[in-house]
């Protein structure tokens, strides 16, 4: 969905944070360059945010990465079997997080990047190399931040508010880490 911030009804940034509970990709286009209404389109649950004026290429461009992340066949690494951890599974096939027998409303976005930190767990990956793994941008030029705001969106569903499995590693990126200790398991 491309949404404009500003709409006749309402604002594009609600409707956006109440499409963000589906799995639709989300997709601000806005005149409104300020940095704050950008953070918090991201915030409310937008995979990107194109401001006006914006070249059509370059928007179709940014439109078909986000839908190739959608297809079975992209980078993510999947298996056929939800991982489990404790109360948290994440099932790739359903794409559905599920925490304590309740699902969790990922976006898109959001669950991608979850995944594929959990299926590449204890390696440490900066902010370049998740936005070319997840965004599917090897060029992407924009601010590196939306990685961060993703993160943080992320252990706020799922109650990682210590940061206990998305890590932060300070000046150098993310890991999702497991310890020996934890029980983590493949379900039949």
């Amino acid at each position: 969905m491309i949404l404009d911030v500003n709409l006749p009804d309402d604002t594009g940034l609600n409707l956006c944070q109440e499409i963000s509970k589906s799995n639709a990709i989300v997709v601000m286009l806005s005149s409104m360059k300020d940095t704050n209404y950008v953070l918090d389109a991201f915030a409310k649950g937008a995979d990107d945010y194109i401001t006006k004026p914006f070249n059509l290429q370059i928007l179709k461009a940014k439109i078909e990465a986000l839908l190739k992340r959608c297809k079975p066949n992209n980078n993510i690494l999947a298996t056929s079997r939800p991982l489990i951890l404790g109360h948290l599974t994440i099932d790739f096939a359903r794409r559905e997080v599920i925490l304590s027998n309740h699902v969790v409303p990922l976006t898109a976005l959001e669950f991608d990047l979850l995944h594929f930190l959990a299926s590449h767990p204890n390696r440490v990956w900066d902010r370049a190399e998740l936005i070319s793994a997840i965004w599917n941008r090897d060029d992407y030029s924009g601010d590196d931040r939306k990685v961060d705001i993703h993160v943080g969106r992320i252990r706020k569903k799922i109650g990682d508010h210590e940061g206990k499995l998305i890590k932060t590693i300070w000046g150098r990126g993310y890991m999702f880490e497991l310890s020996d200790k934890d029980q983590v398991q493949l379900a039949d």
